[in-house]
């Protein structure tokens, strides 16, 4: 099987910008599928184009004659080699896959419930692009990622301008949830880029209620989290938040403290993957407490850690490195990526615009991706943020 065809521009004009992604990629030629396959578009769209949303994905189908499309809106586009950071741009893919391998689905139901044609393809995986008002997201994620058979969601939350449209599922709409459902035919390996880096070792939560944190270890949260950062051991005991404030190592803690979390008996993996990443937000030097942004429960693990251009690298170059890995081990061959960073990562963290993308290229090589900057990103059952999610179609 050959390589998907992909596609990106950037243009202030719509008609422009979908001339220039379709010409880079030979897509007005409406070449059929080789029998026994069947062509699916993704295509992401930077907001910059507010109500031309839908006639650009409107104008895609027209022009390429591929029937079955899916897509969002984001802050900002990337591809291999680019990233478009508040620029007006487009980024389509176009997927050769195996007749009745996927089905695209608009709403919880149509991927798990009873709008969903099982009879045609079984979900295994699938592409989720979600609005982030959505009531209730992160259990509702919860829930379709319980209703496929991998237990794998992948891709991010999106951002539409007011009175546009930010999803594609067969038509454009802006609010919900859409994507594709894939079945196993569909092959695909996926990686969660956190880009931090310890502060110490990790802990186990052993009291905790609401979003404070009471215990780690069987010691007070506080005295852990200050040994893990090497305060002093005056300052440690002190009972004066702002001495505490104080004595904290501020050139480790430039970039923020946050906590990694993740449930006790859930699989160890390398790095951050496993980790539910937020800030910790406020101290109890009373009561010796740490609030967090989540609510942990009573035995999930816990790491404290920090962000910073250099944990950022080295995490992306890792996730790379186990994806190549598996894949020359198992004698694979990469077909096209989707890639779902966070809006705060890009240049923001990485230091410069592309190197993100350039990180990716160097590792893997010149492979079809596209992908776009959202509110939020999803990998397994889990909303992450600051994060990049890779997923391969191999």
């Amino acid at each position: 099987m050959r390589p998907f065809l992909y596609g990106h521009a950037t243009h202030p004009d719509w008609r422009m910008v979908v001339e220039l992604t379709l010409t880079q990629m030979d897509g007005r030629e409406q070449v059929a599928p080789p029998p026994g396959l069947t062509r699916l578009g993704i295509a992401y769209v930077s907001t910059h184009y507010g109500k031309d949303v839908a006639q650009i994905w409107s104008q895609l189908k027209a022009w390429t004659g591929v029937e079955h499309w899916v897509g969002a809106t984001g802050y900002g586009i990337c591809a291999n080699g680019a990233e478009y950071s508040d620029l007006p741009a487009l980024a389509v893919m176009i997927a050769e896959l195996p007749q009745d391998s996927f089905r695209i689905f608009r709403g919880a139901q149509a991927l798990t419930g009873a709008g969903a044609d099982q009879r045609r393809v079984r979900a295994h995986t699938a592409l989720l692009h979600a609005d982030p008002t959505t009531p209730e997201l992160q259990g509702l994620t919860q829930e379709l990622a319980a209703g496929i058979a991998s237990g794998y969601l992948f891709g991010g939350l999106v951002h539409g301008e007011p009175g546009g449209f930010s999803q594609l599922a067969g038509e454009a709409f802006d609010d919900g949830v859409s994507g594709v459902a894939f079945s196993r035919q569909v092959d695909i390996r996926s990686r969660v880029s956190q880009g931090c880096a310890p502060l110490a070792g990790e802990h186990r939560i052993s009291e905790c209620s609401s979003h404070f944190i009471c215990e780690l270890d069987g010691k007070p949260a506080l005295d852990v989290l200050l040994a893990d950062l090497d305060v002093p051991e005056q300052a440690r005991g002190s009972r004066d938040g702002d001495e505490i404030l104080r004595s904290l190592p501020s050139e480790r803690l430039r970039e923020g403290l946050f906590v990694g979390l993740s449930p006790g008996d859930s699989p160890r993996q390398v790095g951050f993957g496993d980790y539910l990443v937020r800030n910790v937000v406020g101290i109890d030097p009373q009561n010796r407490l740490l609030a967090v942004a989540a609510n942990p429960e009573q035995g999930d693990r816990v790491v404290f850690c920090t962000r910073d251009r250099h944990a950022a690298h080295q995490d992306l170059i890792r996730v790379c490195t186990e994806l190549r890995g598996e894949i020359e081990d198992e004698g694979l061959q990469v077909r096209g990526a989707l890639y779902h960073s966070c809006v705060a990562r890009g240049a923001n963290l990485f230091g410069s615009v592309g190197a993100e993308m350039d990180l990716i290229r160097h590792n893997l090589g010149e492979l079809p991706l596209i992908g776009f900057h959202a509110n939020g990103e999803i990998a397994r059952d889990r909303i992450y943020g600051h994060t990049g999610v890779l997923t391969l179609f191999v």
